[in-house]
């Protein structure tokens, strides 16, 4: 029995556990490409006249950056946040998921608030795979969509 119990345990000793990286991760966005979108963003905020919250999330839908820029209601700091969560999450426009109400109610509910069918929110992508969301909030609808476009293609070009 002494001798299975240390074989047993030899065995184990010698499985790795280490977990290999998937092949599907995202790619991290860069702090570079997070001032790139900003930039952009703000631009197009400024251009068409409407200060806004503008955020930035990774593909877990953890917040990297946020920016409020003058003049911006209090309430872009949430609203942005969540258009770039919902974007991140479900890989489309935040304002397009085809979701029915009842069921965005519902993740809505169980997110926290965190997710949204508001249009403002895009995903994020390098090489078609999604690295984070942006989402901004301010204006109206089209206004914020137009704002994230902003950024969006600013990370499209090298």
């Amino acid at each position: 029995m002494r001798r299975i119990a240390m074989v047993l345990i030899a065995l184990l000793c010698s499985i790795s556990t280490e977990v290999p990286a998937r092949a599907d991760a995202p790619t991290p966005i860069s702090t570079a490409d997070i001032q790139k979108a900003l930039t952009a963003a703000v631009a197009k905020a400024q251009e068409i006249g409407v200060p806004m919250g503008i955020s930035i999330v990774d593909a877990g839908g953890n917040l990297l950056a946020f920016i409020k820029m003058d003049g911006a209601f209090l309430h872009t700091n949430y609203t942005s946040f969540s258009k770039a969560y919902t974007a991140a999450s479900i890989h489309k426009p935040s304002g397009a998921s085809g979701i029915p109400p009842n069921i965005s109610a519902e993740i809505s509910s169980t997110t926290g608030g965190k997710f949204t069918t508001l249009p403002g929110g895009f995903p994020l992508l390098r090489d078609g795979k999604v690295m984070g969301g942006i989402g901004v909030g301010g204006g109206k609808g089209e206004q914020d969509e137009a704002v994230a476009k902003a950024a969006v293609d600013a990370l499209a070009t090298k």
